[in-house]
């Protein structure tokens, strides 16, 4: 999970420093570049989002799972700009049906734009 100064340390096992130097090698390392992806954080953070998004390594984590799982179904609780969203929605077969819930109007709104192009689809 994302904190305010990046991802957060499990208390007493990494500093950190340490923690995001990890996170941010084992993304480097195993997860491609995705021009979709990186927009929908800079639109993200230009809307005044907070930066609680996951990170790349554990939005990978969702589409592995996702596949492995062969889910069909997603409910994904708070959309934030969509981030999380497009990468578990990506891994739905074309049929599947990934539904988020986010009370924030302006979360709703950022998450709608990011989305766009991606099979997935937030209602009102």
């Amino acid at each position: 999970m994302m904190g305010p100064s990046g991802p957060r340390p499990i208390e007493g096992i990494l500093g950190s420093d340490l923690w995001t130097e990890v996170d941010d090698y084992v993304s480097n390392l195993l997860v491609a570049s995705d021009p979709a992806l990186e927009q929908s954080l800079i639109d993200s953070r230009r809307a005044g989002l907070p930066p609680m998004h996951v990170s790349p390594n554990q939005g990978k984590r969702l589409q592995i799972l996702t596949c492995a799982f062969r889910a069909r179904t997603i409910l994904e609780a708070g959309t934030l700009g969509g981030y999380s969203t497009i990468w578990m929605g990506r891994a739905l077969p074309v049929d599947g049906h990934l539904n988020p819930l986010e009370a924030s109007p302006l979360h709703v709104q950022v998450a709608r734009t990011n989305i766009r192009g991606e099979r997935v689809w937030i209602g009102s």
